[in-house]
């Protein structure tokens, strides 16, 4: 899949997500059922590395069994009779979904350093999560702890949507820069987990010095971003 990276977006993920637009599920003679979607647009576009269209909190995402999703502008009512069903197509809520429990592997992807050309060719600090296969026993419920670095005990997690997480791997702020390890999680389907890491750090100095040392291609203020994937086998 493409991946287009907006990196100045990342930074407005720290606020709660909002769903911003309609998922209809339909099958080819049964109708859709509406729901919202349990993330923003710009999470969209995270998960997926895809630009989403002008407009799309206006459009109606529709998923048929076998097809690719599309976005409609059309009236959900004429989407519902599209395909079988009959009368208004209500919007509810999502349902939680449970990922499966058992063997699932971790796909790393290559990091975006556009932001940070100075890593490139450098190991990356990714809070811990690498490419690997493990059993994961799930207990029902997604929660990406279980999927995460285990031996990092100051991960702190927040809910940013019904089957998405946004995790803080790591929070150096000192006098004089800091740096940071974000990670966000979402459950796409009970056997396929989408992701990214994001890795930022900074340097307060001179604009001056800051701007000699950029020219030497050592920007003081550095983004690198690694998605990934978790599949189970």
């Amino acid at each position: 899949m493409r991946i287009i990276f907006g990196l100045v977006v990342l930074f407005f993920l720290a606020l709660p997500a909002r769903a911003e637009f309609v998922i209809a599920k339909c099958s080819m003679a049964g109708g859709c059922q509406c729901r919202l979607a349990d993330l923003t647009i710009a999470d969209m576009e995270m998960i997926t590395g895809e630009k989403m269209p002008a407009g799309a909190k206006d459009m109606t995402m529709v998923t048929v069994p076998g097809r690719d999703p599309y976005r409609t502008r059309a009236d959900r009512t004429e989407i519902n009779v599209a395909y079988g069903g009959m009368g208004q197509c209500d919007v509810q809520l999502f349902d939680a979904m449970a990922p499966e429990d058992g063997n699932w592997t971790i796909q790393m992807a290559a990091s975006d350093l556009s932001a940070c050309p100075m890593l490139k060719g450098k190991p990356m600090n990714t809070g811990g999560i690498t490419s690997a296969t493990r059993n994961i026993q799930w207990g029902g419920s997604f929660h990406p702890s279980k999927l995460a670095d285990a031996g990092n005990a100051s991960q702190r997690w927040s809910k940013v949507g019904e089957n998405s997480w946004r995790g803080t791997m790591v929070d150096d702020q000192r006098a004089g820069g800091g740096a940071s390890v974000v990670q966000g999680y979402t459950l796409v389907t009970p056997r396929l987990i989408r992701g990214y890491s994001l890795f930022t750090f900074n340097i307060d100095m001179p604009p001056e010095q800051a701007a000699m040392m950029a020219s030497m291609g050592m920007p003081m203020n550095c983004r690198s971003y690694t998605p990934f994937t978790a599949r189970k086998n």
